[in-house]
């Protein structure tokens, strides 16, 4: 049996809702990546693993800082050390240009054993349990299968098919080069059209395209490793085609999502899988409806009580409560932020509850009666459409406002107004 680590979307580098150790003088949220990375390649090589398989998007962008770029190759670096031949996908993040990407340098520097990724192109690999194939088939763009001129006067539909029907093409030629009688892999970095997206579907947008499932689930691959999606899915059994997900939480769209890697033993007959999950940071949401109060002086004790039911030691957590606006001076924010220390970090989002006779807003000028950040909250707070994204759209103003508070103001109050007026 080969031995094979499957992982993907490292993201080293991300940082929001971090904080500086005052041991280390690091991010903390680097140092969470990091970790969970150091956790993937310890089983690589304390198993063994015969291979290990990166399907993609090792850092945020494709311009990670010199930093990262040292932490990052200090774990891969092990992996050369223990002599566990290493193939690196190139992601929709790592691409600086259709001619350079964030993971050449492991090619320049001749690193031994590791392959990157960067073209449709099948590679055969010597590993201490027998050869296999490696077929990558790494992020593409339009202009990576299109020149402009083959797509001039194209709906977009037209081009879609277009783009699938050469991929299809140049898939199959290299499906038709595989040896049968050693175990092949394909390691591909894309949006499955069965998959269920997270946060990478507002990290990718209008960049690459949607494969079909069947394109990739094909019997003469014993697996079919996936990158991209950050929550992990089995789409197919067989052959099985598996998104790992990430090896950390980047925001909140993640908060309920396992974080892992695959573990893979494969042979000419037969493929068994495993997800192996990560100790990543929570993220965790609480709530408090604070408006129904027949009694208003009981909603600190209500906000308080629902902190105290929370499991937030050490987690990323966000406070979001509703309370009419004549009552949020009743609050001891004080207390609450107390309350809320033993996080690892915090936000707090109060949602002012409408009363019925300003739920119709027209196209009046809120900016004489709320600020903007209170004005957003009541816009919020008539759109139910917007409901699911009302936290995240409230923690993002919030962030402005604290980063940039005369310059955010004025740019939530441009933002507004247009909404209002629309």
């Amino acid at each position: 049996m080969i031995k094979v680590l499957h992982f993907a979307d490292i993201h080293l580098g991300t940082l929001t809702h971090g904080k500086v150790n005052p041991q280390t003088g690091i991010n903390s949220r680097l140092e969470d990546f990091e970790r969970c990375l150091q956790i993937c390649i310890d089983r690589a090589v304390d198993q063994p693993a015969d291979i290990v398989l990166f399907g993609g998007d090792a850092f945020p962008d494709a311009t990670p800082s010199p930093q990262v770029q040292q932490l990052f190759a200090s774990q891969f670096r092990r992996l050369a050390d223990a002599e566990i031949p290493t193939v690196l996908l190139i992601g929709n993040h790592d691409r600086h240009s259709q001619a350079s990407n964030s993971l050449d340098i492991f090619r320049s520097l001749a690193v031994p054993g590791f392959v990157v990724g960067d073209r449709l192109q099948t590679h055969k690999i010597a590993t201490r349990n027998g050869e296999i194939q490696v077929t990558c088939l790494p992020w593409l763009t339009r202009s990576t299968l299109l020149t402009k001129a083959e797509t001039d006067g194209l709906s977009l539909e037209a081009v879609g098919k277009v783009l699938l029907d050469r991929l299809h093409l140049v898939l199959e030629a290299e499906i038709r080069q595989l040896d049968p009688e050693i175990p092949a892999i394909l390691l591909a970095h894309a949006m499955v059209d069965r998959a269920t997206m997270g946060a990478e579907r507002f990290l990718a947008a209008g960049t690459g395209f949607t494969l079909p499932l069947n394109l990739l689930a094909r019997p003469e691959f014993s697996y079919v490793a996936l990158g991209h999606v950050h929550k992990h899915q089995v789409l197919h059994q067989d052959p099985p085609v598996v998104y790992p997900g990430s090896i950390e939480r980047v925001d909140f769209g993640e908060e309920h999502e396992a974080k892992g890697y695959m573990w893979v033993e494969i042979d000419q007959t037969k493929c068994e899988f495993h997800f192996c999950a990560l100790p990543a940071r929570p993220f965790i949401t609480i709530t408090a409806d604070l408006s129904q109060l027949e009694q208003p002086h009981q909603a600190q004790a209500q906000l308080l009580a629902a902190i105290a039911q929370a499991d937030i030691p050490g987690a990323i957590a966000r406070l979001v409560y509703k309370i009419k606006p004549e009552h949020q001076p009743l609050l001891d924010l004080t207390e609450i932020h107390h309350a809320l220390a033993i996080t690892h970090t915090y936000t707090i989002s109060p949602q002012i509850a409408a009363s019925p006779s300003r739920l119709r807003l027209g196209n009046q000028d809120l900016s004489p009666i709320l600020n903007p950040y209170a004005a957003l909250q009541l816009y919020l707070n008539t759109r139910p459409d917007l409901q699911a994204q009302a936290p995240e759209l409230l923690a993002a103003a919030q962030a402005l406002l604290e980063d940039q508070p005369q310059a955010g103001e004025h740019q939530l109050q441009i933002a507004l107004n247009s909404y209002l007026n629309s």
